[in-house]
């Protein structure tokens, strides 16, 4: 059960992404800077050491404040070719991910997207991961 919620997360990240790449930019994001950002493949992990932070999250949806838990994931960044297409790789510097635990007001708002795979519409509901450039040494 708790590997289907997972995925379940993991694709509401990536979807969220593709949303807030084609849906226009609230005043917030706009003084936010610009990030280039790669194909990742998340892995979960386990880290070492303690976590906990309180922090104040902005996105196209809502703001609102919340405490940050244990790492889940750990992303790096991948090369990706769709097979029938062309190869899209990873633009530099090639940041990884990590990915913690947060607890989120729930909202329901829906949104269409469009990537190289499908045009489709996403409900947002729930945030539950707040995923972080990562320097990894070694």
């Amino acid at each position: 059960m708790r590997f289907h919620q997972l995925f379940a997360t993991i694709l509401v990240v990536i979807v969220a992404f593709a949303v807030g790449r084609v849906t226009a930019p609230t005043t917030a994001e706009a003084a936010m800077p610009e990030v280039a950002f790669s194909h990742f493949e998340c892995y979960q992990a386990t880290f070492k050491g303690q976590f906990g932070a309180s922090v104040e999250l902005t996105d196209q949806f809502q703001q609102f404040n919340t405490g940050v838990g244990a790492p889940e994931l750990f992303c790096t960044p991948v090369t990706k070719k769709v097979i029938s297409g062309p190869h899209h790789r990873v633009p530099k510097p090639p940041d990884h991910l990590t990915c913690y635990a947060i607890q989120g007001p729930t909202i329901q708002q829906t949104r269409t997207y469009t990537n190289q795979f499908v045009s489709n519409s996403v409900t947002v509901g729930t945030p539950s991961l707040l995923c972080v450039p990562t320097n990894k040494q070694g």
